[in-house]
C-alpha cells in the first residue's frame, strides 16, 4: 500500500513537473509547437486500440496517449492464459536538434492486465501497475522541411520498461507470472499540424 502510494505520489510530481515546464518552454516558444496525433497500427492487428497526441517544441517531443493490446502468446510465461493490457502513458523524446531522425527519451505507463484461462475455466483477474523506461526510434518525416515537416510520419521505436510491483495469479493448477522489464518493439504512424 504505502509503496503503490509512494509510486503514485511520484508519478503526479513528475507529470506536474513535466507540464509545468512544457507550458514555460511554449509561452517562449510558441511559433515552434507543432501539435502531432500517432496511433500504432501493430495495436489494432493486436485486437486492441491506440491514439497519442502530442506536441514538439525545441529539441523535445512530449505525448499521452491510451492503448489496449491483447498480449501475443509468445510474450506470455504461460500460454493457458489470455491477457488484455490497457491503459494509459506519457511519452519525453529527445530530438537531437532535428525534427526528423534518431530520438531518445523515457516513458511511464499505467497499465491494467485483465488475466483469464483461455479454457473459460477460471474467473477474469486483473493486475494493475506503474511502468517506467527508457525508448528510442527514428522518425521518418514526409513533408518538406521548409513546412516545417508538417503532413504524414512514421517512426519505429523500441522501447525497455520496468514494472516494480509485478505480480503472479494463480488460476486452478495454473500460475500466471507478470514480467519485471517488459521489451516493447512497435511502429507509429502520425500526423504533425
Amino acid at each position: 500500500m504505502v509503496k503503490n502510494l509512494f509510486y503514485a505520489c511520484a508519478c503526479v510530481c513528475l507529470m506536474n513537473a513535466i507540464l509545468l515546464n512544457s507550458y514555460s518552454v511554449l509561452s517562449q516558444t510558441a511559433e515552434q509547437f507543432r501539435v502531432e496525433i500517432e496511433t500504432d497500427p501493430l495495436a489494432y492487428i493486436l485486437h486492441g486500440y491506440s491514439l497519442h497526441i502530442g506536441g514538439a517544441y525545441l529539441d523535445f517531443k512530449s505525448s499521452v496517449g491510451i492503448y489496449g493490446i491483447e498480449t501475443p502468446k509468445f510474450f506470455l510465461q504461460n500460454d493457458a492464459f489470455s491477457v488484455y493490457t490497457s491503459g494509459f502513458d506519457f511519452k519525453t523524446d529527445y530530438l537531437f536538434g532535428d525534427i526528423k531522425g534518431f530520438y531518445t527519451g523515457f516513458q511511464l505507463n499505467y497499465a491494467k492486465d485483465r488475466i483469464e484461462l483461455k479454457s473459460g475455466q477460471g474467473e477474469k483477474d486483473e493486475l494493475r501497475s506503474l511502468n517506467i523506461g527508457v525508448r528510442m526510434g527514428y522518425r521518418f518525416m514526409f513533408g518538406k522541411k521548409e513546412n516545417q515537416y508538417k503532413g504524414f510520419y512514421l517512426t519505429p521505436w523500441a522501447a525497455l520498461l520496468y514494472n516494480p510491483s509485478a505480480s503472479t495469479v494463480q488460476q486452478g493448477t495454473q500460475e500466471y507470472r507478470q514480467a519485471s522489464w517488459i521489451p516493447f518493439l512497435t511502429f507509429h504512424a502520425g500526423w504533425r499540424f
